[in-house]
């Protein structure tokens, strides 16, 4: 068993200007990573029977051609049922585009292929910061959720369910306690409760909560009180295995920091401590769990451009530097790497931009490696 890595340029996957977002597709048994290219189009590398391959979703869609200039309109991806969903905030390479805010989704159907919807014009809402949305399916409520940063300060959310797409102000619906955020939201679903977790203007991390209603309670108060570092995101992922939720953190002291939630309570925790790992931990990072292997996986990208990855077993937390591990794979820029298990084959998956080629760059786990399959080149 070990890491691998493979460069999906080699598969004819153009160079990339945002950072890369990936998810499984287990019913049809593929994988996808998605991101803005150098030309401004919405890419997907598809993977498929054992190859990536490139396809260009703006040319399928005719899609607006992206501006390039900052990466934080990144998209974000989902699959609901048996369709896949990518959402963007629109930042068009032309001057004076009036839709310049709106958030798009590219959806995907088995029987009709991609398809190009306006989700802020169709319902009303407010215009979004450039900054990635974050969005995710409850399947067992049937509904889609895409949560995104209004220009008003507020989290807005555009939900789908059999009547179509509608607009929330999740700020609001809280009950007004909410303080104003400053940075992208994560959400996802817990049981049959869903949660939307973002950054006050101090730093402070907060969730919104609904349970059949919205409310609101602070993240990060004391004794977890230490803020969250400027310029940084969230990372929240549920482990089914546990019953336990969880919200990874970089602070202000570039400490990694864990906030949890399971039936034993609330818990703390300094992750650089408990795994052992050397210095601090950059602005940058993702979080995951690999459920048939009942492992948790942090991962974050240090200063010298190493990936590491801070994984956690019954043992306890451990730290894994996985350049290295995969035969000296080449430096990531300083953007989140994208990680995810995909079960179908019981492998681990990191994507992240090259700091000198622009290239996406994955690096892969797997039981055996002589089952890892080469890429296709195209």
């Amino acid at each position: 068993m070990g890491w691998k890595h493979f460069d999906l340029f080699d598969a004819g996957a153009p160079k990339a200007a945002t950072i890369p977002c990936g998810y499984p597709f287990e019913a049809f048994g593929t994988q996808h990573v998605v991101y803005v290219g150098e030309d401004g189009h919405v890419w997907e590398a598809l993977w498929e029977e054992g190859a990536w391959s490139p396809y260009d979703l703006t040319g399928f869609t005719g899609a607006p051609v992206q501006s390039i200039s900052s990466p934080l309109h990144r998209p974000t991806a989902y699959v609901f049922r048996r369709t896949q969903h990518v959402i963007f905030v629109n930042s068009p390479a032309s001057e004076g585009d009036t839709r310049a805010g709106d958030i798009c989704e590219l959806w995907w159907d088995d029987g009709s292929g991609w398809h190009l919807h306006n989700l802020t014009g169709d319902v009303g809402a407010p215009l979004a910061v450039q900054q990635a949305p974050c969005a995710y399916a409850f399947e067992a409520h049937g509904t889609q959720h895409v949560d995104y940063l209004g220009s008003d300060g507020h989290i807005h959310e555009l939900w789908w369910d059999n009547d179509g797409w509608h607009h929330n102000d999740l700020t609001k619906a809280s009950g007004g306690g909410a303080p104003l955020a400053t940075s992208s939201p994560q959400g996802y679903v817990f049981a049959n409760t869903l949660h939307v977790l973002y950054v006050d203007e101090d730093g402070y991390a907060h969730q919104m909560i609904w349970d059949r209603g919205w409310t609101h309670s602070p993240v990060t108060t004391p004794p977890f009180n230490v803020p969250v570092a400027p310029e940084t995101s969230l990372a929240a992922y549920v482990f089914e295995a546990l019953a336990s939720q969880h919200v990874n953190y970089i602070g202000v002291d570039g400490r990694l920091y864990e906030v949890s939630w399971d039936s034993g309570g609330s818990h703390y925790d300094d992750l650089i401590d408990e795994s052992g790992v050397d210095g601090e931990a950059p602005a940058v990072l993702c979080a995951y769990a690999f459920e048939s292997q009942r492992t948790r996986h942090v991962d974050y990208t240090g200063s010298t451009g190493e990936v590491i990855e801070l994984w956690r077993d019954s043992d306890g937390w451990h730290n894994n530097n996985l350049t290295n591990a995969a035969g000296r794979a080449p430096p990531a820029d300083q953007g989140n790497p994208a990680g995810y298990a995909f079960a179908t084959d019981g492998t681990q998956h990191v994507f992240y931009i090259g700091i000198e080629d622009n290239h996406i760059h994955e690096l892969r786990w797997t039981a055996g490696l002589a089952a890892v399959l080469p890429i296709a080149r195209r």
